[in-house]
């Protein structure tokens, strides 16, 4: 990417173009360095402009991932539904069963395959 000036005209006021560079109240941008050598030879204003470093991303922090830890048989149903459903399973398929059908579950209850009957 070219180096950018930003070119200041030795007298106040100034809107017109000169050497190729628009001025509106006498100043003026130009990566052109032929211009910028005019610029310097006629007691212009040359002042390089340093782009503003891009921001830093913002540090996301890691979300823990859901407890992957199988409840206790005593656990509530609630607790078994969000550990099924951590598992991978269907949410209505969990919560339409009672707490001791979830407990004796080896796998995540998952909706049926269409065709299929539950």
């Amino acid at each position: 990417m070219a180096t950018r000036y930003r070119i200041t005209a030795p007298v106040p006021h100034v809107v017109s173009t000169v050497a190729g560079v628009a001025f509106a109240d006498s100043v003026g941008e130009t990566d052109n360095p032929a211009a910028v050598l005019y610029f310097r030879r006629h007691g212009y204003g040359v002042e390089e402009i340093v782009p503003e470093p891009a921001p830093e991303p913002a540090v996301v922090e890691p979300v823990d991932p859901p407890e992957t830890k199988r409840p206790a048989k005593s656990a509530s149903k609630t607790d078994w539904v969000t550990y099924w459903v951590a598992q991978g399973g269907d949410q209505a398929v969990a919560e339409a069963m009672t707490k001791d059908q979830l407990a004796e579950l080896d796998a995540a209850p998952t909706k049926p395959e269409e065709g299929q009957q539950s």
